[in-house]
């Protein structure tokens, strides 16, 4: 990759905050983020003839989205290296996970059935992810000249069309490690080290109880075309065996990306040794930008314990308090879940530890599952 002086990354950095105010099609109230990416789509879209090669040899059903700087590093064009390179970093730091990674932008396709097009020859639109978008609002997209085109968040358009966007599953699982540490800051250490702790222990168990996720699917991902694929994951929550004190685990879903698709994971997504009274709860979150995940796990681990100690102060401490947690965990979720912010898609109440749930609906019936529980054997 080609270096970038100081004196150019400060020229363009200037630039890209200040250069999309002297267009007057602007949308208003675009973040310095959004003006970001919305002058990087238009320069992507009036250079198409330099990246079309690049673009068609890369995307694939199984890779849709490419690095910005990856895409940018053979560039003649200096500013625009700069460009990216300015924003790439500003969106890292922007989500305070500078020690998780380096990069965060990209440029994907809206959806992979756009490929046959593209390989064809036909010329694509180029469009940014917003700050926000919601059912009903306009989409601002750029043709091959520059030009603007207008579409609508909720229809897809039938000419390809390339997104400028942060990398979503990477900003999650950022997220989500600074989540996993927040729960190991309040005596809950994650899910993984438990299952390598508890396949080295030293007790009699001859196996390891667990349920797994066998098949799911959703109605809605509660993810606009616009914002490309969904980011699921999930929070299980119960009683610790050993403490009345809440036990929490944030599961990644990195496989489910469409809405109105079966997916197969076969995906351990709880560890009986964890919860008291093999009982626990699943709630289905979509991941968004906007949420700060360690704000997010204080508020949690708050509401759950709060629930749990009003309980034993009551002395009626009981299984039945595994279903409480659920309500206490959605009423914490931000009051904007439903704008940009992480999304609440679904949650199963007291799922027990033996149980086989077959083509199970949440209880939005948004998500449809099967569970089945399943003994691992120890390899000691």
């Amino acid at each position: 990759m080609r270096r970038i002086t100081l004196g150019a990354t400060l020229f363009i950095l200037g630039t890209v905050l200040a250069g999309c105010q002297d267009n007057q099609d602007q949308p208003a109230n675009l973040s310095t983020e959004a003006k970001s990416k919305r002058q990087i789509a238009q320069e992507l879209s009036t250079n198409y003839q330099d990246f079309e090669t690049q673009l068609t040899k890369q995307i694939s059903e199984d890779y849709t989205s490419v690095p910005l700087n990856e895409l940018v590093a053979n560039s003649d064009d200096n500013d625009l290296q700069a460009m990216v390179f300015s924003a790439d970093q500003a969106a890292v730091t922007k989500r305070g996970i500078n020690g998780e990674t380096s990069s965060l932008l990209n440029v994907s396709l809206a959806d992979p059935e756009m490929i046959a097009k593209l390989k064809d020859g036909e010329k694509p639109l180029f469009t940014y992810q917003p700050d926000s978008v919601e059912a009903g609002d306009t989409v601002e997209m750029f043709d091959i000249n520059g030009e603007t085109v207008l579409g609508s968040a909720d229809v897809l358009p039938e000419q390809p069309v390339f997104i400028v966007s942060v990398d979503e599953k990477e900003a999650m699982r950022a997220g989500l490690s600074v989540m996993r540490t927040a729960f190991e800051e309040n005596n809950m250490p994650g899910f993984a080290n438990q299952l390598k702790i508890a396949d080295t222990s030293t007790d009699d168990k001859e196996f390891i109880s667990t349920t797994v996720l066998k098949k799911i699917s959703l109605q809605d991902d509660h993810e606009p075309w616009i914002s490309g694929k969904a980011e699921i994951y999930a929070l299980v929550s119960g009683v610790s065996p050993s403490r009345d004190e809440p036990k929490l685990d944030v599961v990644e879903m990195p496989y489910l990306d469409y809405q109105g698709k079966d997916y197969y994971p076969n995906q351990i997504m709880i560890y009986w040794d964890r919860y008291r009274w093999g009982a626990a709860n699943i709630v289905l979150m979509e991941h968004d930008s906007n949420t700060n995940y360690r704000d997010l796990a204080k508020v949690i681990v708050k509401a759950a314990s709060q629930i749990i100690a009003s309980q034993v102060d009551g002395g009626v401490l009981s299984a039945a308090i595994v279903g409480e947690l659920v309500n206490e965990i959605i009423k914490v979720i931000p009051d904007d879940a439903f704008t940009n912010n992480d999304d609440l898609v679904d949650y199963y109440y007291t799922i027990e530890q033996n149980q086989v749930l077959t083509d199970q609906p949440g209880a939005s019936g948004n998500a449809m599952a099967t569970f089945e529980p399943k003994d691992i054997q120890r390899t000691k």
